[in-house]
C-alpha cells in the first residue's frame, strides 16, 4: 500500500510540478498568447490564480480519496485474517 501511495504522490507532484515551471517556458516561448485577455485578465495570471489551484485541490481530493480507499482494503483485508 505505501508504494502505491508513494507512486501516487510521485505522480501528482511531477504532474503539479511540470504545471508550476511551464509557466516560465510558455511565458518565454509565446509571450503574446499569455498576455491574451480572457474575462478581462491576461492568460497567464488566470492560469496561475485559477487553474493551479483547481489542479491543487484536485490532486489534493484525489489523493486523499484514494490513500482512504487503499488504507480501509488494507485494514478489511487484515480484519478477515484475523492479524
Amino acid at each position: 500500500m505505501q508504494h502505491r501511495q508513494l507512486r501516487l504522490s510521485l505522480g501528482f507532484g511531477a504532474l503539479f510540478l511540470l504545471s508550476v515551471f511551464s509557466i516560465p517556458i510558455l511565458n518565454q516561448v509565446a509571450p503574446d498568447a499569455m498576455l491574451t485577455p480572457v474575462f478581462g485578465i491576461p492568460f497567464v495570471w488566470l492560469y496561475v490564480g485559477v487553474v493551479l489551484h483547481l489542479e491543487f485541490w484536485a490532486i489534493a481530493i484525489t489523493y486523499t480519496v484514494l490513500s482512504n480507499r487503499w488504507e480501509r482494503a488494507v485494514a478489511d483485508a487484515e480484519a478477515v485474517t484475523g492479524e
